[in-house]
């Protein structure tokens, strides 16, 4: 499953990712991204990835055309797990992608949500 929630006012996308994801259900992502960058230059996402699944290569083969030709689009991304080799793997991946992009557990959801809207917290109060 693959559940898409977004904010149009405040240009923000969040993913779910809990086992098999289906090429309606990417497409969906996709479709939310396009409409959010009608508004909006960059968005700020977060990806909560509980479960990985069977994905479809058709579905990998879409995706790596859609960053390619969506290189610039995220400001701020917050990758959300508890799988051990999600965290890693993102930070092997960011420095490829022009945006703030930090990794969180689980039990860090609201923060992470909350660093993907307006930054560092702490620095957002000076």
């Amino acid at each position: 499953m693959l559940k898409v929630e977004s904010d149009a006012k405040a240009g923000y996308l969040e993913l779910t990712v809990d086992g098999v994801v289906h090429k309606d259900e990417y497409q969906q992502a996709v479709d939310a991204v396009d409409e959010l960058l009608k508004t909006h230059e960059q968005l700020n996402v977060v990806e909560v990835v509980r479960d990985i699944g069977w994905i479809d290569a058709e579905v990998w083969w879409k995706d790596l055309l859609f960053h390619l030709s969506h290189r610039n689009f995220v400001h701020r991304a917050a990758v959300v797990s508890d799988n051990g080799w999600i965290g890693p793997m993102t930070r092997m991946f960011a420095p490829f992608y022009p945006a703030a992009i930090r990794t969180f557990g689980l039990d860090q959801l609201e923060y992470a949500r909350q660093w993907a809207k307006v930054g560092d917290l702490h620095r957002a109060a000076d």
